[in-house]
């Protein structure tokens, strides 16, 4: 295995752990912080489509990498944080609707599923790094 694709791989698992942990740790609690909640409200609507389309854009460059150069269980994990990334960027309007609407019910049960999809693609993110920190 060429240490260069290695190297990529990991860049691509890092850059995907950075990008939600300064979402996670940076963004997210200064917003409500610092903006009223109309405003705030503007803020994550613009930030997260581009969130969870860096988040798969990202992913389908690890997805291709592991499909030229490495073995299934890559690719396996690859199309997972793909799939679970391309699925947090489509629910976005519903999640927005259900909230414009006043579908309390359905806006939690859509904000958790954009949670748990993220705790997925981190959890991915860490195991490829460690994974391919051995090989």
């Amino acid at each position: 295995m060429n240490a260069l694709t290695i190297s990529l791989l990991i860049l691509c698992y890092a850059l995907i752990l950075g990008i939600i942990f300064a979402q996670v740790l940076l963004t997210a609690p200064v917003v409500f912080k610092v903006l009223d909640e109309q405003n705030a409200a503007k803020f994550l609507r613009k930030i997260f489509p581009r969130y969870y389309l860096l988040l798969f854009l990202i992913s389908l460059i690890a997805l291709l990498l592991s499909y030229l150069f490495f073995k299934s269980f890559d690719i396996y994990s690859a199309v997972v944080a793909v799939c679970f990334a391309f699925a947090g960027y489509i629910i976005i309007p519903l999640t927005n609707a259900a909230r414009d609407r006043g579908w309390d019910g359905l806006f939690q049960w859509l904000h958790n599923f954009s949670v748990f999809n993220t705790i997925i693609i981190m959890i991915i993110s860490i195991v490829q790094i460690f994974r391919l920190t051995t090989i």
